[in-house]
């Protein structure tokens, strides 16, 4: 009994002098620690104390020595509960002009205790696979790499003071791509860490006429450059000011209201910031609405996803082998949700795109959806750089006639980029930008940067191109040929010039046969052949194909008047057998020494 009593006296006592041990003055399991936001210009301070501590005096020195903050924890700082037996306490402050910043704990007292807060040096460059960063003596580095449920953890130890490198040679390369989050740790000697959170750079691009909006999250905390860039790598635009940048974190946004341009299907967006740089290839992305089925249905050439908004609802699809996708809307549609529609494409490595499909008139007139066939009007135009035969530069009077003619699919030749004779007007893309269509330029001549040559402007996607010089002892020719994703039917379209001289062109039809040869699918031949219809060549070409003039027992269509002023046809539409011709038609103009060749056509949707 006496000893039960000695014990419970002994407990009694040792509890009693805690209890008069002054309030905050244990260090017992005391933890300090700081986060460094420089983009937002602030810095965290962490403390970690056993629940029994409510009071710690706390003092905060610039590197001059001038007091910032003198405040107790229970008056200063935000207090959150981390379990049963710690509190965590936050501050959170302006980092001050002068660096480093001195924090001293219990100032003035016998266990006066201070800690030095700094910007954690520490340099990642995720595309060279190297990482290094500068630490004290006995101080630890930690990295960690999280996407989704991989991760890989890295760590060092400083048996010096110095910059030490960390081996990320092992990393997986899922690791390393765009919207990895890098959690960077440094314990100092006695306790103290600091934590820098970074991310590889992700962005989502949402694009519409005349707008461009890029948020995104980067690696270095610097304000990324940001590139806009078309197909044929010309610079549009170097996208706008930041509207916002905070933890690795940018939105910026572009108008091109007043210079007509605009980020399309196909172009691209470089993006570079400090050790880091990658391309998104905005993707092919088409889709309409089938009314007869309720369901939005579309083609994308990338791997990833598609995923539309409709009202609050997120519609999502993973496309076929062939980029083929289908949505039920699931629900009778709603008009207003429907007009302007936004559909997303996500990348497997994280990257979005987003662009809005406007069906205004999807329910007045029922688009091109169930049916098994595809009605296609086709167009071969020589432009003659869009110089009139009285001698005036007349690229609008080229686009009128162009709109006019309700040509879906237009292949032109004698077309002029940086030349002088046109002003350096890259003529395609000014077609291009007037008719609101997806363009290549392919060019035949090249002298100094002015090029001449062939192009194809389309209402439909563009999906790859191939520019292929054909023999020729005078003026370089070539044949332009692309693949276009026609209501999700990939169909081959080339467009060609061929040579003043017979022999010459025989050999340059022979380069085409053999090209042809390795295409897959639907093939259209267009262009300026320098051949009448009852001539060897056109004779020897429609062994192949078929010549929509022809195939019609028309009468021959005039698009050329000789300097004898006897007029002729030498400019040609040519199908695959089994496409069928519909329609031919010429369009009198004065626009080009050429009159265009308009064709409807009929393809099997199979």
């Amino acid at each position: 009994m006496r000893r039960n009593f000695v014990g419970v006296l002994i407990v009694v006592l040792l509890f009693s002098m805690i209890a008069v041990i002054p309030r905050g003055y244990s260090q017992l399991n005391l933890r300090f620690d700081y986060l460094f936001d420089s983009n937002s210009g602030t810095i965290e301070v962490n403390l970690t104390t056993p629940v029994y501590i409510t009071s710690i005096p706390i003092e905060i020195y610039d590197s001059e020595g001038k007091l910032i903050v003198k405040r107790d924890l229970e008056q200063y700082f935000t207090k959150r509960i981390e379990n049963t037996r710690f509190n965590r306490y936050i501050l959170n402050m302006d980092i001050p002009e002068k660096l480093p910043i001195r924090a001293v704990l219990f100032p003035g007292s016998s266990i006066e205790r201070t800690y030095m807060l700094n910007v954690p040096q520490v340099d990642i460059d995720i595309k060279n696979r190297e990482v290094k960063v500068y630490l004290e003596k006995n101080s630890a580095y930690n990295l960690t790499f999280v996407n989704g449920s991989m991760t890989s953890k890295h760590s060092v130890l400083a048996e010096k003071d110095g910059w030490h490198r960390v081996d990320v040679s092992e990393v997986p390369n899922e690791l390393l791509l765009p919207g990895t989050a890098l959690y960077s740790t440094i314990t100092f000697p006695g306790g103290l860490s600091t934590s820098v959170t970074r991310y590889i750079p992700r962005i989502v691009v949402e694009a519409g006429k005349e707008y461009l909006k890029v948020k995104g999250w980067g690696l270095s905390g610097e304000t990324p450059e940001i590139k806009v860039y078309d197909r044929n790598s010309n610079i549009k635009s170097k996208v706008g000011g930041t509207l916002y940048q905070k933890n690795g974190e940018f939105v910026f946004q572009n108008s091109f209201e007043e210079t007509i341009r605009e980020v399309r299907d196909g172009d691209r967006i470089a993006y570079k910031e400090k050790g880091y740089s990658f391309q998104f290839d905005i993707p092919y992305f088409y889709a309409t609405y089938r009314k007869s089925e309720n369901a939005i249905t579309g083609t994308v050439n990338r791997e990833g996803r598609v995923v539309f908004q409709y009202g609050s609802k997120l519609l999502e699809a993973v496309p076929d082998n062939r980029g083929r996708f289908r949505i039920d809307i699931g629900e009778d549609p709603e008009v207003q949700k429907l007009v302007t529609i936004k559909g997303g494409y996500i990348s497997p490595s994280g990257n979005e795109y987003w662009k809005r499909f406007n069906w205004r008139n999807v329910f007045m007139v029922s688009p091109l959806d169930s049916s098994p066939v595809i009605d296609l009007r086709v167009m071969t135009y020589n432009i003659h750089h869009a110089i009139s035969p009285d001698g005036r530069i007349d690229i609008d009077g080229i686009a009128r006639v162009i709109e006019e003619s309700g040509a879906q699919v237009v292949g032109l030749q004698e077309v002029d980029k940086r030349f002088i004779r046109t002003l350096f007007m890259d003529q395609t893309r000014r077609l291009a930008e007037k008719l609101d269509m997806y363009y290549y330029f392919g060019d035949a001549l090249n002298i100094l940067g002015a090029e001449y040559g062939n192009a194809i402007l389309s209402k439909f996607p563009i999906i790859s191109v191939s520019n292929l010089q054909l023999d020729s002892k005078e003026e370089s020719r070539g044949v332009l040929s692309a693949r276009i994703d026609v209501n999700g039917k990939e169909i081959n379209f080339l467009v060609t010039h061929l040579s003043l001289n017979r022999s010459t062109r025989n050999r340059q039809l022979q380069q085409i046969k053999s090209y042809l040869e390795i295409l897959e699918g639907e093939v259209i031949l267009v262009g300026d052949f320098n051949s009448a219809p009852d001539s060897g060549e056109i004779m020897y070409i429609s062994r192949e194909l078929k010549e929509v003039v022809g195939d019609l027992e028309k009468n021959e269509l005039h698009t050329f008047q000789r300097r004898d002023g006897t007029r002729v046809q030498i400019d040609y539409i040519f199908v695959s057998p089994e496409i069928a011709s519909r329609e031919a038609f010429t369009i009198d103009s004065d626009a080009s020494d050429h009159l265009p060749l308009v064709a409807d056509i009929r393809i099997k949707d199979i």
